[in-house]
């Protein structure tokens, strides 16, 4: 079970003594090359160790010493004994447990082809087995750090669905998407984690440290056949359980202020900007509760802080009451969540600005001091000149016609002709006669890739990856004291236009100081970051982060990108949970194994096409096979301004459809407005987005107890086929459906035509819209309106949902609106707790039955008494029941009593009963037929 990060470090201590305990006896040193100790099996520099029947922990360590710590990774050391036998013959190891068979050729040295096999048998008796370097081609996909930068022309044809995108060079930072490992369920019936070489914890240090040594090998095999749901199971009992959310985060959200801001620049002081920021939000935010759709959380991207890519932690003036827009955000029950991001991929910028106003103390925190000032500044802002050119370098642009030109916008925008290529900068100012000894020019930012010319002569200068900012160059050698000097720049244009596009350009006596960076693998500098830049945003009301990294901050032997990301997620997570003692969430790249303990992901940046829709339908329910649960896409895509109204529409059906629905875009800036917002599209827009909104919001209670499920269980929310027992010969046909719950079957359109065809598994469906009538065990094709997606209801079923509200938590749940729907046999057992604490790691919860049946055309409802308790649970309640019928019930009973008012509403063969208040602990029947 998931437990607070306090919990959780002491429990690591625990693990690694228990571990000690069952292991040590394998470790003493005596004269016999095999040792067994439990569900221990060791073999010189080799151990084995059965975890589970069907999982089994492989390890080679070169010097014999064996790691018992709990990893980055994998947090279990302590499992339940297991019976294993285990004989030598012939050279070999032979270790067996009740489903799996190990053989290892004994003094043989690391594992490798034709030293170690695995065996184990299917339902059917069939013998599979597994040896290193074996590839898993029945893999059902596992995940990419991000889908940043996807594109219909990095989708594998044919086989998108679960095929990595390829050839994904993530512009700016150069940065290739990794294809994914496989993930942990097979066709193949096995799954093999790798975590050699991750670090450990030192329970003496409460940190990780790295494993000595560091070639050693640790894999954890899973052989479960067919079983897919048990090596779910056993995976979360290995790394981790998915904790229960916070209830909000099931609602809908909206991002916006995508764009940076720094203080000073042209770009700031602009019309625009003075018409954004916080009365912008909130007209926004105070229209969508106008027009009556729901909204959860306000997610702020960039432009919330100062100094955007280079790092603060203050407020930019376009929130002019951060303290007081957060009480008003908090009064209407929307939730905050902010933008950060720590070390970002393949790029040099600070994690905090030296104009940041905490600058000062997290620098005396880290025992560094504050860079010396400078003594000799000279201020080239108002000295630039253009040309267009082109010119050879050699000549600096000599013989050229300069124009005045301005720094902090394009020349572009500044009315030269020409939208890319070549431009030239040059300022003429005369140096005094005495000159210090190191003299540098500062450049805040240009366009694109510059070369620096002084006096004519060629000046190296530094390099920043992305964003082109902060470059500096030492120009001592070239300058002349008592004269004119010239500076001339050939800039080369960018996405944004070309030339100086940011501030400061200067001279200055001292180089820029290093970057404040953090490496959040060093206890005392992650200490700082979160305790002295992100606790006060906490307690200030900030709900979550939204950790918009890459490959994480945390530099150590072991913790490659991903594990940083892993690493990186996990002090943000407990930082949120220890600061304000409740459930903590993030909205984070993924981290690989271990990243369901700290939801959620979001998958990032990808292009607004088809195709890419299509890829996230996949991707997302695929996600249940490694437990990420909470998979939030760009709804609407990324890159993309005014998109098509059919894909938007096909966007947001599909998020409803999900665990988690946010709109976000590149788009939400001052320049464009937010183009996610639904009045973009007119009165169809903000009619569909308020059908959608509405309904994700009302199927909060169904949604938040597979939450529950998820959690206690180890089954994912979103489900592929094959998770809910649908035959293999369907089962991996169709990527672009999943269960959302057991109950619920969507397919979502995936083309402008509106055309769908549709699997259902075997048994009778409903279609939630329509209430059309469906045999399963077959496919169809049909054709869904805009406003429709292709969403089928099991017969029996009994969906719990809640009425429609301004967001998640605007009403209690009383009525309680049950849609039981066909006839049949049916039960939900409906989860509830007060959504925000951790008190449910402590029992308190509540869970009620309720039971549906049909018996000789008899159909009968159950709902039994409430078990459990938990902080401001309501004694009574009453319900409102929507029946989904083929014909008008002839009669209908409220225990044993006719009801008298009920409706029928011929259009949707629904009827429609208002049940009276009653107490949780007792039991309301009703009847009908």
């Amino acid at each position: 079970m998931s437990v607070p990060a306090r919990t959780r470090h002491g429990a690591r201590a625990r693990w690694r003594l228990a571990v000690a305990l069952v292991a040590g006896l394998s470790l003493t040193a005596c004269s016999y090359p095999v040792q067994r100790n439990g569900s221990v099996v060791v073999a010189g520099k080799a151990r084995f160790e059965f975890l589970t029947p069907s999982l089994v922990r492989l390890e080679y360590s070169p010097t014999g010493q064996f790691v018992n710590a709990p990893s980055v990774v994998v947090q279990k050391r302590a499992w339940p004994a297991v019976e294993v036998h285990a004989r030598r013959s012939g050279g070999w190891l032979i270790a067996s447990s009740r489903d799996v068979t190990v053989r290892y050729r004994l003094h043989s040295g690391r594992f490798k082809p034709g030293t170690l096999e695995v065996t184990w048998r299917n339902r059917g008796g069939t013998v599979h087995t597994w040896h290193p370097g074996q590839p898993n081609v029945g893999d059902l996909g596992g995940l990419t750090d991000s889908l940043d930068n996807v594109s219909r022309a990095n989708l594998v044809p044919g086989r998108g669905a679960l095929e990595s995108p390829v050839h994904d060079l993530i512009p700016g930072i150069d940065v290739w998407l990794a294809r994914a490992e496989p993930g942990l369920l097979s066709r193949s019936g096995f799954g093999l984690i790798n975590d050699s070489g991750t670090p450990v914890w030192n329970a003496a240090h409460t940190w990780i440290e790295p494993r000595r040594p560091r070639d050693d090998q640790d894999w954890y095999l899973f052989a479960y056949g067919a079983h897919y749901r048990r090596a779910l199971r056993e995976y979360a009992e290995l790394c981790g359980h998915v904790p229960m959310i916070p209830r909000y985060v099931l609602g809908p959200m909206i991002t916006d202020m995508n764009f940076e801001y720094f203080p000073g620049s042209a770009q700031v002081h602009s019309p625009l900007f003075a018409r954004y920021g916080e009365r912008h939000l909130k007209r926004e935010l105070t229209r969508l509760r106008r027009d009556r759709i729901p909204v959860d959380t306000l997610v702020l991207d960039f432009g919330w802080h100062d100094y955007g890519w280079q790092g603060g932690y203050d407020w930019s003036p376009l929130i002019a009451h951060p303290h007081r827009f957060i009480r008003w955000l908090h009064a209407r029950g929307l939730k905050l969540a902010l933008n950060d991001h720590p070390g970002y991929a393949n790029t040099r910028e600070s994690d905090l600005s030296y104009h940041d106003s905490q600058a000062g103390e997290v620098l005396h925190d880290l025992g560094r001091s504050l860079p010396p000032r400078p003594t000799f500044t000279v201020d080239l802002q108002r000295r630039w000149r253009f040309s267009s050119g082109p010119y050879a370098p050699g000549s600096a642009g000599r013989g050229a016609r300069w124009r005045p030109i301005r720094v902090g916008l394009s020349w572009q925008a500044q009315g030269a002709h020409g939208r890319k290529g070549i431009g030239w900068y040059r300022a003429r100012v005369r140096l005094p006669e005495h000159l210090p000894a190191h003299l540098y020019l500062y450049l805040g930012g240009a366009s694109g890739p510059y070369r620096l010319f002084v006096n004519g002569k060629p000046v190296p200068h530094d390099h920043v990856q992305w964003p082109q900012r902060r470059t500096y160059a030492e120009v001592s050698s070239a300058v002349v004291a008592g004269a004119v000097n010239r500076f001339v720049l050939r800039i080369e244009s960018g996405p944004e236009g070309g030339g100086l596009l940011f501030t400061p350009t200067v001279l200055r006596n001292v180089p820029p100081p290093p970057p404040i960076r953090f490496n959040l693998a060093r206890r005392r500098q992650a200490q700082v970051f979160m305790h002295d830049l992100h606790a006060p945003l906490i307690h200030a009301g900030v709900d979550f982060w939204w950790i918009d990294g890459g490959s994480g901050a945390a530099r150590m032997p072991g913790l490659n990108p991903q594990l940083s990301q892993l690493w990186t997620n996990e002090l943000y997570y407990d930082a949120q949970q220890r600061e304000t003692g409740r459930r903590a969430f993030i909205l984070a790249r993924y981290g690989g194994w271990g990243s369901e303990r700290y939801p959620g992901f979001f998958t990032g940046d990808t292009y607004s096409q088809w195709p890419v829709l299509a890829y996230e339908v996949a991707f997302s329910a695929r996600g249940g096979n490694e437990l990420i649960d909470y998979i939030s896409n760009d709804i609407g895509g990324f890159h993309g301004g005014k998109i098509p109204f059919a894909l938007y529409a096909r966007w947001i059906e599909f998020g409803a459809f999900s665990p988690m629905l946010r709109m976000h875009s590149a788009h939400e800036n001052p320049l464009q407005g937010n183009l996610r917002m639904p009045w973009t599209y007119g009165a169809r827009g903000v009619s569909l987005m308020r059908k959608y909104f509405t309904l994700h919001t009302e199927l909060i209670p169904y949604v938040y107890t597979y939450a529950w499920v998820a959690h206690r269980r180890s089954v994912p929310i979103m489900r592929p086929l094959y998770l809910e027992g649908v035959p293999a010969a369907q089962a991996y046909r169709h990527p672009h459906e999943y269960f959302l719950g057991h109950d619920l079957l969507v397919a979502p359109v995936l083309a402008a035509s509106g055309t769908r065809t549709v699997y259902l598994p075997a048994g009778r469906w409903i279609d939630l819209f329509t209430g059309r009538r469906y045999a399963g065990g077959k496919s169809f094709t049909a054709h869904y309106p805009i406003d429709q997606v292709p969403v089928f209801v099991r017969c029996g079923s009994v969906i719990p949902e809640q009425q429609p509200s301004a967001y998640s938590d605007a009403k209690r749940l009383d009525p309680l609106v049950l849609q039981v729907y066909g006839s049949g046999d049916g039960r939900f057992d409906l989860y509830q707790d007060d959504g925000v604490s951790l008190d449910y790691l402590k029992g308190d919860y509540a869970l009620t039955p309720i039971v549906y049946s049909t018996r000789a055309g008899v159909h009968r409802l159950v709902i039994g008494p409430t078990r459990g308790r938990y902080r401001g649970q309501l004694r009574s309640r009453g319900y409102v029941l929507d029946i989904h019928a083929t014909r008008r019930p002839e009669s209908l009973a409220f225990d044993g009593h006719d009801v008298a008012t009920w409706s029928w509403r011929r259009a949707t063969g629904t009827a429609r009963v208002l049940l009276p208040s009653h107490s949780i602990r007792g039991r309301v029947t009703v009847t009908w037929h």
